[in-house]
């Protein structure tokens, strides 16, 4: 079952290596065989020379001999420089094509597998892995038919050049065929726990880089180290044993290796002094019995090798297969240039894991030209209605509407293009200002552009900087504060097309005053759209159309701000500990 099992992924990993690059592995094919049926010339010709021009004092067959070697050895390498070029293409080809098919499968997975899943191992894989694949390379598949037929052309001659020392020879070659075949299954295991650590050290590594400055700030250093250090000595100690065993096994096949050119000069030497051999048969014995050994052994090496490669090739296929659970519906309805969208949650709940309910029976409605917000505690289910509206996730029971339409019947793409979300912790990338805002969007009107940011006063600290505009902001916008990046985002989602945003705590880094310009924009640029605010500050959503308190899953208050105050129920009591601690 599990022979079958590795047999399936062999095919399935030989179909990626092939699909694209038939003629490439056709000229690649056509010049290994040339190479190989060149190296069985070369023996012969060396018989030539020692036997008939040096033997003979032939010294014009002598020169014909040299030049003939000498072209041979050049037609040679003039094909393995094109050997190793066009290899080299077909090799970037496949790691390019699995690299970028493993990233937009990732685009495509639902919040459920983001949060099992650890960065670090996704980042050995689109790493450590397809280098692995890369470095593997279809050759080695079409050097295992080169070698085969080599190595058979090499034995009839052998056969018909030295039979009783050749058996000698095979017997010892044999030994090593076993050696290998041992020691490729015990490097299969060990090479695929080893690839499992490198990837919980990387995701140690991400999660250390990508929080470096909370790290330094946290004083919590040391419990990175702590950890990494445990793990990394786990890791090389894994490693040594295997460089060990490899070191072992290289050493038993150099000693074997030994063994036949011993066999060679030893019993070779004994006929020659008999005369049942000539010196030139001897050393061209010599020589294919290098043709042949050489064969064997590299096809011995790279069952070692498909051994390895397989290992990084499960885990880029378990990577590929993992199941869509947010299935794209191609045909599925769209949400048009002119449409206005309701969203509508009917007796929704849904649920992370199955210890605990996130959201119980909930029923809101979110309508356009309206801002509804969201408040309620941590853990209430706030953002997790922004998951489903999203479709990171779908709900366990109840439906969520569009336009009076199942949000599960919209296109996927479609829908996804139509939101804009805007979080606390603003995505931004090492670019340019203008850049993070535009996001290479080309029909964005430059009046548009510096109007929106004069309103948000974004040019205010623009202006101070030398570059302006075109400032790098370094990784996640590292050389602006909190509240200059939440500006940004804000920016970058006031200028798109989307029918529906979202500000989940998009203001939480800035001051009051700060708060009360960039809400006032807010308002003037989604005017037409359905706005959704989710927050912890009472003030940022005083003047929605519409406020939903949540706790524990449920909706418990819904009215706005005045309506709700005069419940005196729980937004009020939010409401005045919140002016308290102002």
């Amino acid at each position: 079952m599990k022979d079958n099992k590795k047999m399936k992924l062999f095919s399935r990993f030989v179909r990626i290596l092939v699909k694209g690059n038939k003629y490439l592995i056709a000229i690649l094919f056509c010049i290994m065989l040339t190479i190989a049926g060149l190296d069985l010339i070369e023996p012969q010709i060396t018989r030539t020379i020692i036997d008939n021009a040096i033997g003979l004092k032939n010294t014009n067959l002598l020169i014909k001999s040299i030049l003939l070697y000498t072209l041979v050895i050049i037609i040679s390498a003039i094909l393995n420089i094109v050997l190793t070029y066009l290899e080299s293409i077909m090799k970037k080809r496949i790691a390019i094509k699995l690299k970028n098919r493993s990233l937009k499968h990732l685009s495509k997975l639902s919040g459920n597998y983001y949060s099992n899943i650890k960065t670090g191992n996704i980042i050995s894989i689109l790493n450590s892995d397809i280098f692995n694949i890369e470095n593997f390379g279809i050759e080695i598949l079409l050097s295992i038919v080169i070698d085969i037929i080599t190595a058979v052309a090499t034995l009839i001659i052998l056969i018909n050049l030295q039979p009783d020392l050749l058996i000698i020879v095979l017997v010892i070659q044999l030994i090593i065929i076993v050696i290998q075949t041992k020691f490729s299954k015990e490097l299969s295991n060990k090479t695929k726990e080893i690839r499992q650590k490198d990837g919980d050290i990387s995701n140690l590594i991400q999660e250390y880089v990508s929080n470096i400055m909370n790290i330094v700030i946290s004083k919590s250093k040391q419990n990175f180290f702590k950890r990494y250090t445990k793990e990394q000595r786990i890791l090389t100690n894994k490693c040594i044993n295997l460089d060990l065993k490899i070191a072992k096994n290289t050493s038993e096949i150099n000693v074997m290796s030994g063994l036949i050119i011993i066999s060679i000069f030893g019993y070779g030497g004994l006929k020659i002094i008999n005369n049942e051999l000539s010196l030139g048969e001897l050393i061209s014995f010599q020589q294919y019995i290098g043709l042949l050994i050489m064969p064997c052994t590299r096809i011995v090496n790279s069952n070692t090798r498909i051994q390895q490669a397989l290992v990084s090739a499960e885990r880029i296929f378990e990577l590929i297969d993992e199941p869509i659970e947010i299935q794209q519906n191609n045909v599925g309805k769209k949400i048009e240039k002119d449409d206005n969208c309701t969203i509508k949650f009917e007796n929704v709940s849904f649920s992370y894991t199955k210890e605990y309910k996130n959201l119980d029976g909930i029923n809101i409605v979110f309508k356009p030209y309206e801002t509804t917000a969201l408040v309620g505690s941590s853990g209430s289910g706030k953002s997790t209605i922004i998951n489903l509206i999203f479709r990171m996730w779908d709900v366990d029971d109840g439906e969520i509407y569009i336009n009076n339409v199942d949000i599960r019947e919209y296109n996927l793409k479609n829908l996804r293009k139509n939101i804009s979300i805007v979080t606390q912790d603003s995505l931004l990338f090492d670019d340019t200002i203008k850049n993070n805002i535009l996001l290479n969007r080309k029909n964005i009107e430059e009046n548009k552009f510096i109007n929106l940011c004069n309103k948000l006063r974004i040019n205010e600290f623009v202006d101070d900087l030398e570059d302006g505009f075109d400032t790098i902001i370094g990784e996640n916008g590292v050389k602006l504060s909190g509240g200059q990046k939440q500006r940004l985002s804000i920016a970058r989602a006031l200028l798109g097309n989307e029918k529906i945003i979202i500000f989940d705590e998009a203001t939480s880094a800035l001051d009051n005053i700060s708060q009360k310009i960039v809400l006032k924009t807010i308002k003037e640029f989604t005017k037409e759209k359905t706005v959704i605010f989710i927050a912890h500050r009472i003030s940022t959503i005083v003047d929605a159309d519409k406020i939903y308190v949540l706790e524990n899953g449920k909706v418990i208050e819904e009215g706005n701000h005045i309506e709700l105050l005069k419940n005196n129920k729980v937004y009020r009591k939010m409401f005045v500990q919140e002016d308290t601690i102002k």
